[in-house]
């Protein structure tokens, strides 16, 4: 993460505490561990008058540095999956001081409560991205879909992880809609293939368990259906590059739940 980021971060209008941004720039400068930085970030909460408010701050400083974190490695938000696993291990603090209706309703750390709902509100999932997309080409559209995808990809590393409370039913939607007749191809299979390599056989174990979701419209997951997504994603290797390479990564995914061989480079 630049410099320059981390100075958008102080800007008025992104409302950040400055200790939290300087004890993530820190971190992720490789200048403090996670247990240091656990300590030192969520401090500011520790001590405030209104904890319940303050959450959020720091939830959203966090939200940005998942999705923004630059680079194409698969393991490039391991810093912040490290740095999440710290603050849910931290001690609960002990607010009996703080007024009743400014502690937090639930644990502050663990299962890091209404981080999921912060992410579900400020992100892709809750506006209007498919409209946007619709409207958008080229360059604007590439930029677009990264971000879309990005955050499909936190998404399913959280849930592998089992960290912030995202729930595996997201992952389920965002396969399902991939593979409908409206589906925004480039988009939703790349998101898809995201899922799937992230957490591939946590939904091939969905499936031979039949377990359910409202994402499948209230059914359970069966082996039938997975088999189902396969047959459907080979339907769309004849489309852009963009998709055909999406679809093969998906595929390839699927393949490695089952036991199967990859497809291979020779499908791109």
């Amino acid at each position: 993460m630049s410099d320059d980021w981390f100075t958008s971060k102080l800007a008025p209008e992104q409302e950040n505490h400055p200790q939290e941004v300087e004890a993530l720039k820190d971190y992720l400068y490789e200048k403090t561990t996670a247990a240091e930085a656990a300590q030192t970030i969520t401090r500011q909460i520790v001590t405030s008058a209104s904890p319940k408010n303050d959450i959020a701050r720091l939830q959203v400083l966090l939200i940005d540095a998942l999705v923004d974190q630059p680079g194409d490695s698969p393991s490039r938000e391991e810093p912040l999956i490290s740095l999440l696993r710290a603050i849910e291990k931290l001690e609960e603090p002990d607010f009996e001081a703080v007024e009743p209706a400014q502690r937090p309703q639930a644990k502050l750390w663990k299962g890091f409560p209404y981080f999921a709902n912060r992410w579900y509100d400020i992100g892709y999932r809750s506006g209007s991205w498919k409209m946007d997309a619709g409207k958008a080409s080229g360059p604007q559209r590439d930029a677009l879909r990264k971000e879309h995808v990005r955050r499909a990809e936190v998404e399913a590393r959280l849930v592998f992880e089992g960290l912030a409370g995202i729930p595996i039913d997201w992952g389920y939607e965002v396969i399902e809609n991939s593979l409908k007749k409206d589906a925004l191809l480039d988009f939703e299979v790349p998101a898809a293939a995201a899922w799937l390599r992230g957490c591939g056989k946590r939904f091939r174990q969905g499936a031979e368990k039949g377990e359910k979701t409202y994402a499948l419209g209230g059914e359970a997951m069966s082996l039938e259906r997975w088999s189902e997504w396969k047959a459907r994603l080979l339907q769309v290797l004849n489309h852009s590059r963009v998709v055909q390479f999406a679809a093969v990564m998906a595929l390839d995914a699927i393949n490695a739940a089952n036991g199967e061989q990859a497809l291979g480079s020779g499908m791109m």
